[in-house]
């Protein structure tokens, strides 16, 4: 029962990241200022390095195929993402599982990887006109900043929630 929660918390997130994104648009002069926040992937993050990298494989999967699917833009592109920066989490920063802020910074850092992933595969695909200066400005930028900020609302709460729901059978060993 208590696993489920894990999967229950990641649907909260999910509809979090959605609400957010429609609640923030902005525009300056013509020009729209994009925030992505992505609450589910950082999330998935601190559950590869707080519980067994399993637990959050399970759930990028689950919840990439749920955001492809919802969003519908390429299918698969969150799922390979999701799992393959929990996998780079799980490889870069299992170490530092003690270290709440190591885990923060890495936590925020691959989330701004992630924004930039997506636009480079969008980019190639063609489905966007990439210009670095226009994305960096208008786009990594207030995402990053959005991140840092839901990030910092989470990373306690998420913390704690999942020190509650402790069970000997997901802790990292």
């Amino acid at each position: 029962m208590r696993a489920f929660c894990y999967f229950l918390i990641g649907a909260v997130l999910f509809y979090l990241d959605a609400l957010i994104a429609l609640v923030i648009p902005m525009q300056i002069s013509g020009k729209s200022i994009i925030f992505v926040p992505h609450l589910l992937l950082m999330y998935l993050l601190m559950i590869t390095i707080y519980k067994k990298p399993s637990i959050a494989v399970v759930l990028a999967i689950i919840f990439g195929l749920t955001t492809d699917l919802y969003y519908g833009t390429i299918y698969g592109l969150n799922t390979f993402g999701y799992l393959l920066f929990v996998i780079l989490m799980d490889f870069f920063f299992k170490v530092y599982y003690r270290d709440h802020t190591m885990i923060f910074l890495g936590v925020w850092i691959f989330t701004i990887i992630f924004e930039i992933y997506q636009a480079i595969i969008y980019g190639l695909l063609g489905l966007i006109r990439f210009n670095l200066g226009e994305f960096i400005l208008f786009r990594m930028l207030p995402t990053a900043f959005i991140n840092l900020l839901l990030l910092i609302i989470i990373f306690s709460l998420i913390r704690k929630i999942v020190k509650k729901l402790d069970l000997s059978i997901d802790r990292k060993a």
